[in-house]
């Protein structure tokens, strides 16, 4: 039970991206990017990753460069993605549908799940 508490801000995302995490939905950081987050006093000695399904954000632009915003996950918040999408599997499991796909399983399960789950936090993600 403790478990899906957890999980819960990893839901949201699923929920509000509809994107069906894979292990092929992260990438290890370069070394320039694990440089810049080391720099940045982020890194923490667990392993990071980038999320390659959403899209870097401009978010400062000079004549010499543009610095780039990255959707990054910890090596623990990766695992909660994918234990989301197994959750929605398992949670969807009952649908009656040929073949459902991923969006469809999300369907089936919104007015299953109460909407604080379904529904992503303004300051989550």
């Amino acid at each position: 039970m403790l478990e899906m508490f957890r999980m819960i801000p990893a839901i949201q995302i699923i929920f509000s991206s509809k994107i069906e995490f894979s292990e092929g939905s992260f990438a290890d950081l370069t070394q320039e990017q694990q440089e810049s987050f080391e720099q940045q006093g982020l890194a923490t000695g667990e392993k990071f990753y980038r999320i390659v399904l959403f899209e870097p954000e401009a978010i400062e632009r000079t004549e010499e460069k543009v610095t780039w915003e990255l959707s990054i996950v910890s090596e623990a918040e990766k695992q909660l993605l994918l234990d989301g999408v197994a959750f929605v599997y398992r949670e969807s499991s009952s649908l009656n549908q040929s073949n459902p796909s991923f969006e469809d399983r999300l369907e089936y399960l919104r007015p299953r799940l109460p909407a604080s789950v379904t529904t992503q936090a303004p300051n989550a993600g």
